[in-house]
């Protein structure tokens, strides 16, 4: 399970030539799988680098202006964590003695090289662009990494005593419920015999009888929670319809949604709908920071819609023209041929661009920074679902879609 949360996106690729045949050659191999973004010149692809942050680069040595090297001694400034793969057509002695000290990942000739040398390549270059960002992240931030896992173990192991010693002192008075319901029910009886014959009798057993009712109640409530979305932390069910509900009475209050004259509306759902590979409380941490980012990004005085369907296959909601533009995490891990159910969370006045998406997944955008991706990137992971954010320009409107496997 990756420790990246933008890791989940689907790799960008960057490539840089002014031949318009190798991009429409590389957009046909990889824009499949890839997201495929083109220059024509290194000072475009500069002006790019600097707002958008790419998986891998593919460059072109001999361009007019500013030649491929160049631009990458200049590219590494920009992003220090790029990858490069150099294509050319002119592998000379001192073009490769130039490259040297670029840490370039690979030489490619032109024409590009067959699929091995090529397509099946390019996911073991990603990883090790990925691989630097990571080292590149943890040398930048080892002490507020480290403070935050402390922090993050001790929110841990007080969540699970203080959980569990609840749900053990609810367990025992449950079984105490259900012996006091059992005496009130045998003494409800034989009261109510004698005052059939004794009306002096009548107000005792009425009050009795209402304190049998009130047993019985009791019970019930305490078996629906043994029985409900978080009896067990492991092991009971992620029913959709408890943990939208209870994501939205939590985000409200984390952000002060209701402070902003926010609100937000959540339609009736089948209260037994469950999502598979989850469980109640893993739903639960992965829908609260959805909810609460379209709280934050939601204007004063605006409604958060929620609206849950079914999808015979998951892979129809990112076929969906609605989110055809969707920027999609775990898109690739997903189960896309399972059925399942969607969960549409959208903001009209509301909206964010892909840099401040991608800025909120690595902790790094302020505005968002009370909300952490954490609960629901483990979430869409566990259950092999996938998640998607609308991005402007493409899309004007948040909206934050799940297709989730029931």
């Amino acid at each position: 399970m990756t420790s990246e949360p933008a890791d989940l996106l689907t790799p960008r690729i960057l490539l840089v030539d002014d031949e318009r045949r190798i991009h429409a050659s590389v957009r046909l191999r990889l824009g499949n799988n890839y997201e495929i973004a083109s220059c024509a010149d290194g000072a475009q692809a500069l002006r790019l680098l600097a707002d958008e942050r790419f998986d891998l680069c593919i460059v072109d040595v001999q361009m007019p202006g500013m030649d491929g090297l160049r631009f990458i001694e200049a590219a590494q400034k920009v992003d220090p964590g790029l990858g490069f793969l150099i294509l050319s057509a002119f592998d000379s002695d001192a073009n490769l003695r130039r490259a040297i000290p670029l840490r370039i990942y690979e030489f490619l000739p032109k024409p590009i090289p067959g699929r091995d040398g090529f397509e099946h390549r390019i996911p073991e270059w990603i990883e090790r662009t990925r691989h630097r960002r990571r080292q590149l992240g943890l040398a930048e931030h080892a002490g507020t990494i480290a403070h935050d896992l402390d922090s993050a173990r001790l929110e841990r192991d007080v969540e699970l005593v203080v959980s569990e010693s609840a749900r053990d002192a609810l367990l025992q008075t449950a079984g105490l419920l259900t012996t006091i319901h059992a005496h009130l029910v045998a003494a409800t009886a034989m009261l109510g015999a004698r005052a059939r014959q004794d009306p002096s009798l009548t107000h005792l057993f009425r009050s009795l009888e209402e304190a049998r009712k009130t047993s019985d109640a009791a019970v019930t409530v305490a078996e629906g929670f043994f029985d409900g979305a978080y009896g067990n932390r492991d092991t009971s069910p992620a029913l959709i319809g408890a943990g939208i509900g209870h994501a939205v009475q939590i985000a409200t209050r984390a952000i002060h949604g209701e402070s902003g004259n926010k609100a937000v509306d959540v339609p009736a759902i089948d209260e037994h709908l469950a999502i598979r590979g989850l469980s109640g409380i893993d739903f639960l941490l992965m829908m609260t920071p959805a909810v609460a980012l379209a709280l934050t990004a939601a204007a004063a005085g605006t409604t958060v819609r929620i609206e849950v369907g079914t999808v015979a296959r998951l892979d129809a909601i990112t076929k969906d023209p609605r989110f055809k533009n969707n920027l999609w995490l775990n898109r690739r891990n997903a189960t896309l041929g399972q059925s399942g159910s969607s969960i549409l969370i959208s903001v009209t006045n509301a909206s964010l661009s892909r840099s401040q998406i991608e800025a909120w997944l690595r902790g790094e955008h302020t505005r968002f920074s009370g909300v952490t991706p954490r609960g629901f990137i483990s979430g869409i992971q566990k259950c092999r679902g996938v998640l998607g954010f609308s991005v402007v320009p493409a899309d004007e409107p948040l909206r934050i879609v799940f297709a989730l496997p029931t």
